[in-house]
């Protein structure tokens, strides 16, 4: 993770001393100084930690005058809302003690809280240079660490935390999504159990199970998770994976009707469109593309793109797929028709757009012609009823 530059606040230790007079009362960061370790110590985690307002803003506090003075002021400011002087009181206190882990364990908190997560990884990796045995920082920054995709640090965070305190189910969870990334399924899902044995109604973990069975073509056993995680009040995202689950196992509609309770129709149909991709069926993912085209108010790129990249992929594989019809169909050309596909005739699908696919079929006078017919008449399977 990129961290942007930073501002430096410079004047740490004595916050307010000149604007109010005060020359009494600061001989915390004067034995500070003389000790220079600490002193470096100490600006160094100024500058790490703090990058809110200029310490002019908050030049009206009172300066801090012991390290216990510095974490209560900033409690009180933390519960009150006021984040940015939060962390800055915690950075003033360590001008007087910077051994302790507690101010970097709240700074890191506040940090994570407002998404400044490089800001958190650091003050994370303070606090556990003081106190390497602390579950909870192992798991916050192992799972900062998940999150920037830093996986082997991640999972040795995690795994600490487990060995410290074997209740930590966000730990179990974390170190289930290692092993979905490295395909170790059967990993994920032993952790994804432990967590939900500590969290029998996490619909996040059960989630995170249903899609690994999913990855791991455990279709009815993802099918079953993802519909419990539903019914716990599963989180965003829930209705997209049931809906590969379905598409995978070719219930097309019924993965429409999932992916319609998170997205409008056309984004509903471009992810239907990848779902049937990665399904295989390719003329059902040309077809469903073509729809989210349609249903769109105005140029959709990514469905133009997919649509794209699914004709080629028909085009190079020699031979384009064929249907059977289900019944006659008529055959238009140029919005003119053109002639007949009796009930039972095998197509070849050329192209499929909306509710229409142009087709290749053999006419009366054996030779090869193309139209268009309505997609709805054509099927995968050549019995018929």
């Amino acid at each position: 993770m990129e961290l942007g530059q930073m501002r430096i606040l410079k004047s740490y230790a004595c916050a307010g001393m000149v604007s109010l007079g005060l020359v009494a009362g600061c001989a915390g960061p004067a034995a500070i100084a003389a000790d220079p370790d600490a002193a470096r110590s100490s600006k160094s985690a100024a500058r790490q930690l703090y990058t809110g307002q200029p310490s002019a803003v908050h030049a009206t506090e009172f300066p801090v005058v012991s390290a216990a003075e510095g974490v209560a002021r900033g409690d009180d400011a933390w519960r009150q809302g006021k984040l940015d002087l939060a962390v800055y009181l915690y950075v003033q206190s360590l001008a007087y003690d910077n051994a302790s882990a507690q101010p970097f364990l709240k700074i890191a908190a506040i940090h994570e809280q407002l998404g400044n997560h490089a800001l958190a990884m650091k003050a994370f990796e303070l606090a556990l240079e003081r106190e390497p045995g602390n579950a909870g920082a192992n798991e916050r920054l192992g799972l900062l660490y998940l999150e920037s995709h830093e996986d082997e640090a991640a999972g040795n965070l995690l795994q600490a935390a487990i060995r410290i305190d074997a209740l930590r189910w966000r730990s179990y969870n974390g170190l289930g999504i290692l092993a979905d990334r490295r395909s170790d399924f059967a990993a994920a899902k032993q952790n994804y159990d432990e967590a939900q044995r500590l969290q029998p109604d996490n619909a996040g973990v059960i989630n995170n199970r249903g899609y690994s069975r999913y990855l791991a073509g455990d279709l009815p056993g993802a099918e079953s998770d993802l519909r419990l995680a539903i019914s716990l009040g599963a989180p965003a995202g829930v209705w997209t994976n049931i809906a590969r689950v379905l598409a995978a196992q070719r219930r097309f509609e019924e993965a429409l009707e999932s992916l319609l309770r998170e997205h409008d129709e056309a984004n509903a149909y471009n992810h239907l469109g990848k779902a049937a991709l990665e399904a295989g069926e390719l003329v059902k993912a040309q077809e469903f593309f073509s729809e989210a085209i349609r249903a769109s108010p105005r140029y959709f790129a990514a469905a133009q793109e997919n649509l794209a990249q699914v004709n080629e992929r028909i085009t190079a594989a020699g031979q384009h797929p064929t249907r059977v019809t289900t019944s006659d169909a008529k055959v238009f050309a140029k919005g003119a028709y053109i002639g007949q596909v009796e009930r039972g005739r095998e197509v070849a699908i050329l192209h499929t757009q909306g509710q229409y696919s142009l087709v290749r079929y053999q006419g009366a006078d054996g030779a090869d012609q193309t139209g268009w017919v309505t997609s709805a008449i054509l099927a995968e399977q050549r019995a018929l009823p």
